[in-house]
């Protein structure tokens, strides 16, 4: 018999990092293992996530109105938790995690027992959408980072945790002429950041142009992404100011970005982060990484065989940094070398892991 897992999620928008894993769970998960999954958004998508292929797997997709899907968020999960013997109930979120402890408690019968699993995909300490305490109503708990195990210690929060990180498709691993750079530079440095356009905020892009203010000598800077129409006029008006317009290019949203992508290093000046896919995909194709070593993810993908670590919100030594990449003759990093760092988040490696995490929470909260 196949063991049963509710999988409950958020208002998703259809285009992040989340979403990819929870499509490969889905691809997974139907194919190789005794595991059936469902997933529930009790207040349903966003509208951009209409037409992705996260609606093709998540229940319910409705275009009622958001204050209608708010009123309709306990009702679905309790008509799940109902209708259905799961094994397991994994959230997404702690307000999610919270109000399933509260159902299981006041509206579920002793033997309709199941068990409830966080599994939070950002930083339990810096994102706001979070009350790490809520984490104490679950019974087990799957990590996407050590920095988020380290979190759920430091806050002493009880129950099994089990590290697993993020799966990355194995096509590229293993593909070598899938890579983007070679060792030897081209006239100009070009940097790349792929991701939600905020200025401020989590993704902190301000942070990166001010750096960039620092430096000298022939650079660009490609954006891949899209943002709230403010955060992005925020961008323009200041590539506009400070006349870097033949430094910077904004490609907007694309589907692919690392298709055909030509760049020297990839950059991330997250605030907080869970386990940033991209630092992972950028590793893929043989790129080399800048990021902020932010509370949770970053150290457990950027080593010093693969690129640099700053301190987050020192603009100096990022800049340094910067400098010190536009400076040098060649790019200090071997392609081949940083591709295979990616191999450590293998869908096969990693699948193994989940099913391992799972059986064993399993058996311990039985």
């Amino acid at each position: 018999m196949k063991t049963k897992v509710l999988i409950l999620i958020p208002r998703l928008s259809g285009n992040g990092g989340t979403e990819t894993v929870l499509l490969s769970w889905q691809k997974y998960f139907s194919n190789h293992s005794d595991v059936k999954l469902t997933f529930l958004a009790p207040q349903g998508l966003r509208v951009t996530a209409y037409d992705r292929p996260i609606a093709k797997i998540v229940e319910p997709v409705s275009r009622i109105p958001v204050p209608a899907q708010r009123l309709l968020m306990i009702p679905r999960v309790l008509r799940a938790l109902n209708h259905n013997q799961y094994d397991d109930v994994i959230c997404t979120t702690s307000k999610l995690i919270k109000m399933v402890a509260a159902l299981r408690k006041l509206c579920m019968p002793p033997h309709r027992h199941f068990r409830l699993v966080s599994w939070i995909h950002s930083s339990l300490c810096d994102d706001p959408s979070i009350t790490i305490s809520d984490l104490q109503y679950a019974d087990a708990h799957l990590a996407i980072s050590s920095g988020i195990i380290s979190q759920m210690q430091q806050n002493k929060i009880t129950g099994e945790k089990r590290l697993i990180f993020n799966p990355v498709s194995e096509s590229a691993t293993d593909d070598i002429s899938s890579m983007n750079v070679t060792s030897a530079h081209r006239e100009i440095v070009k940097f790349v950041y792929i991701g939600r356009v905020m200025w401020e905020g989590q993704k902190n892009l301000g942070e990166l142009f001010s750096a960039l203010e620092k430096v000298s000598g022939n650079w660009q800077l490609e954006i891949f992404g899209t943002g709230d129409e403010a955060e992005t006029d925020r961008v323009k008006t200041f590539i506009s100011n400070q006349q870097l317009k033949k430094n910077v290019i904004i490609r907007g949203w694309v589907a692919k970005p690392f298709d055909n992508l030509e760049c020297d290093y990839l950059v991330l000046t997250s605030k907080y982060e869970g386990l940033p896919m991209v630092l992972i995909e950028a590793q893929q194709h043989g790129i080399a990484c800048i990021s902020a070593n932010c509370p949770t993810g970053p150290d457990d993908i950027v080593t010093s065989e693969s690129g640099y670590l700053y301190e987050p919100g020192d603009i100096d030594q990022l800049a340094g940094i910067l400098q010190q990449c536009i400076d040098a003759p060649t790019v200090p990093f071997d392609p081949k070398k940083i591709q295979a760092l990616s191999r450590r988040f293998a869908e096969n490696a990693y699948f193994k892991n989940v099913e391992r995490s799972l059986n064993m929470i399993n058996a311990s909260n039985r």
